[in-house]
């Protein structure tokens, strides 16, 4: 059996995989992005949790943030200060003894989707999460597709917009700064004229048929189908899968970006590109990170 395991900036999910079936899950909330010491005890925890009277041949680890797959080496995540430079691998290895590899959380997350998931009959997939972060990943032929500089999916970090927000990684107008969960909450202030801290009210009040909730998803959907329509000219995958916590929301904020996106692609065969919700939920990366192993 096989551990997954996906850090992100507010959670840590982890699944124990035998072969493709998922047999347990665990979640752990924390606050410990800059907080190295506390981070790997929690992610320590999540390991120990999954592993208890098992046998356990490998481990594999999704990060939120960029790695360099060669020297399994988390490099600098800006929603997880906290393992900046680790050798990520090496640590967990030291600890417990078992192989373990390390990758971007949105390769691992659409490795799962384009084995497992929404993308499973596709021979192109591209992933994209939406949550703390906004990051993707490009698999090809069941294979996680890599450049020798490992910037491939990093479409949060795109510019939108040249003297817009200022973004976690010190640029301005990056498109993660509108679509991430911090960016929908600044444009919902404007919208609501007051702070809200749960995304999940602005769910709620869109399903009950808001005005000022819809026109807040509609807003963040122009971003993501700009940014989409970019992605598709430039890569042109036969499908892109939407995964992460704001995915709860889901055609609100689908349905435009697919409008915006077809608007503004320039082939007119690219805009017959697929954009669907992840199939595999929470823990797709986790599950992803399993699949590293194979």
């Amino acid at each position: 059996m096989v551990i997954g395991l996906d850090i992100g900036g507010t959670n840590i999910k982890g699944v124990l995989m035998d072969g493709t079936k998922k047999i347990a899950e665990v979640k752990i909330t924390h606050n410990a992005r800059n907080d190295k010491k506390k981070l790997l005890e929690q992610v320590f925890s999540c390991i120990n949790k999954l592993k208890t009277g098992r046998k356990i041949s490998r481990i594999g680890i999704a990060v939120a943030g960029p790695v360099d797959f060669k020297k399994q080496k988390v490099l600098n995540p800006p929603n997880l200060i906290a393992l900046k430079g680790l050798n990520l691998g090496k640590i967990i290895f030291e600890k417990f003894g078992l192989k373990t590899i390390i990758d971007h959380d949105t390769n691992c997350f659409a490795l799962a989707e384009a084995i497992l998931g929404a993308g499973k009959n596709y021979n192109s997939v591209f992933g994209i999460t939406l949550g703390t972060g906004v990051g993707g990943g490009l698999v090809i032929n069941k294979k996680i597709f890599r450049n020798a500089s490992n910037s491939v999916g990093e479409i949060g970090h795109t510019t939108i917009e040249k003297n817009g927000r200022l973004c976690s990684c010190k640029n301005r107008g990056c498109l993660e700064t509108y679509i991430n969960d911090g960016g929908i909450k600044q444009t919902a202030q404007k919208i609501f004229k007051k702070k809200i801290k749960e995304m999940r009210i602005f769910d709620d009040l869109a399903q009950k048929g808001d005005k000022r909730a819809i026109k807040l998803y509609e807003n963040s959907g122009l971003y993501l189908g700009l940014g989409l329509a970019n992605l598709v000219d430039t890569i042109g995958p036969d499908i892109i899968v939407v995964g992460g916590g704001i995915m709860r929301a889901g055609n609100f904020i689908l349905n435009p970006a697919r409008k915006i996106m077809e608007k503004n692609i320039l082939s007119a065969g690219a805009k017959k590109t697929k954009i669907v919700k992840s199939k595999l939920g929470k823990f797709s990366g986790a599950v992803g990170a399993s699949l590293l192993i194979f």
